[in-house]
């Protein structure tokens, strides 16, 4: 089935860059029933609004000059905590958001009607859902591959062209498990985090239905000058607003080659020589990518291949270490706690944890540290203390579930690797910390030493907490 210029255009974000070429993205569009979750931490700006519209404000102007922020972009944050069923049109607050308001965490929504979209090309579900009902671009002319569209607010209106991808493929209906993972997805990148999917997805697929055929749609998306770490000197907005735009980079890039008008139009963005020299840089970016693999597999052994994400994360911070910047630093401390958010979900789910009974304040926190210090614990954390009597779901709570299942159980495979590492629980809360403040801020990169403990620990979770066997020693690298 092809595209045709009668095919609706979602136009979900503006460009917040100068210099951009839209392209139009082809995706078939889904409505399925999914259970979603919500980030349970808002970022600045979603906090500041929630707590100004929980105050009274109803103007959308009037949110602008109290924050200092675009009117636009407080129109894309009002329609994350819309999708979050934290506020609803009006700017009024739901229950859920005078809740989260009042105790400062946001509660898991259950099953809801979402899209999901998938690229005709790959047939891949891209990362990320939509909640509420879609933006239509407003298309003003329609010449071969090529349209005028407009985009803003009455009054503050631009018409630009953009050039249409082609449509290659039909629509298959993707699986219950890729649904899940594209829920997921969206709601990692709305935290700031990006893949560590749960292995927990058996229960949540049987949740998912489909509603109807899926439905031809246009994604506006702006190709903009940047390096996203790939080698690229130009990435891609994330159309959804919520991550860095990469995935949907990459699908771009992917078309490059056998098209030359879209070819010229990334030449536009960032010029011909630049283009040549990064052609030149992902090559290598390739080669180097193949080297990262096959150190993780040389250190793990090839059982790690039956755990493509904890694998594909370990290989990120191979690729990191060579790299060696300030910013692949930072990705390596993001990815390394990335490892333990994606295994320990699933060992969770299979040793339950068993809180204490009784509910009078600190007694379950002390028996939490006698129960870390049994297992060889040297310290525990405040923030581990501080929500072991009732565990939320993200790292921490994860963390501490293990901790309680491992103390019931001398088969966990946690004992034994608090056993090997005494300062776990210390250096997962200062990893952890490491990881938010590259995500959330400028704050510098862990130094050297600090950084190959980190790449240590998380090839030891993957060793003791997965059950490999292969491989041999982690101490392989040395970081200048």
């Amino acid at each position: 089935m092809s595209f045709d210029r009668e095919t609706p255009v979602f136009q979900l974000a503006i460009p917040t860059r100068q210099r951009y070429r839209p392209v139009l993205m082809p995706v078939w569009v889904h409505q399925v029933t999914a259970p979603t979750g919500y980030s349970r931490t808002l970022d600045v700006f979603q906090t500041v609004v929630l707590r100004l519209c929980a105050a009274g404000v109803r103007d959308i102007g009037d949110l602008s000059r109290l924050i200092g922020l675009d009117t636009a972009l407080c129109r894309t944050v009002i329609a994350r905590l819309i999708e979050g069923r934290l506020m609803e049109p009006g700017l009024k607050l739901t229950e859920a958001g005078r809740r989260t308001v009042a105790e400062g965490e946001v509660a898991e929504t259950d099953s809801r009607l979402v899209r999901v979209f998938q690229d005709p090309a790959s047939g891949a579900l891209l990362p990320r859902i939509l909640v509420a009902d879609p933006v239509r671009a407003d298309l003003r002319e329609h010449r071969g591959r090529w349209v005028t569209i407009q985009f803003g607010t009455a009054g503050a209106s631009r018409e630009v062209s953009a050039l249409t991808l082609r449509a290659d493929g039909s629509s298959m209906r993707p699986s219950e498990r890729d649904v899940l993972e594209a829920c997921r997805s969206h709601d990692l990148a709305a935290r700031g985090l990006r893949g560590a999917s749960r292995d927990d997805t058996m229960a949540a697929a049987r949740r998912i239905g489909f509603h109807g055929t899926a439905n031809p749609a246009y994604l506006v998306c702006y190709v903009v000058e940047g390096d996203d770490g790939s080698g690229r000197m130009w990435t891609v907005d994330d159309p959804f607003a919520v991550g860095d735009g990469r995935v949907f980079a990459d699908a771009v890039a992917a078309r490059t080659e056998g098209d030359e008008q879209l070819s010229r139009l990334v030449d536009n963005v960032i010029g011909k020589t630049r283009r040549d020299r990064t052609i030149a840089a992902r090559k290598v970016d390739r080669e180097l990518a193949e080297d990262a693999r096959a150190e993780v597999v040389r250190i793990l052994g090839e059982e790690i291949r039956e755990h493509p994400e904890v694998f594909a994360h370990l290989a990120d911070i191979e690729l990191a270490l060579v790299k060696d910047t300030a910013r692949e630093r930072e990705n390596a401390a993001r990815n390394a706690i990335r490892v333990f958010e994606c295994i320990l979900p699933g060992l969770n789910a299979r040793f339950p944890a068993q809180l204490p009974m009784s509910t009078v304040p600190g007694v379950r926190e002390r028996a939490f540290v006698l129960t870390a210090e049994r297992l060889g614990a040297t310290a525990v954390p405040p923030s581990m203390r501080k929500y072991c009597a009732k565990p939320a779901n993200g790292l921490a709570g994860d963390i501490i579930k293990a901790v309680w299942a491992a103390g019931e159980n001398a088969q966990h495979p946690f004992t034994a690797f608090i056993r090997l590492c005494p300062t776990l629980l210390e250096d997962l809360d200062r990893s952890r910390i490491l990881r938010n403040n590259a995500t959330h801020g400028s704050t510098g990169a862990p130094a050297p030493d600090e950084l190959e403990h980190i790449r240590t620990l998380a090839y030891e979770a993957a060793r003791h907490l997965l059950g490999l066997s292969g491989g041999r020693s982690t101490t392989s690298k040395k970081v200048n």
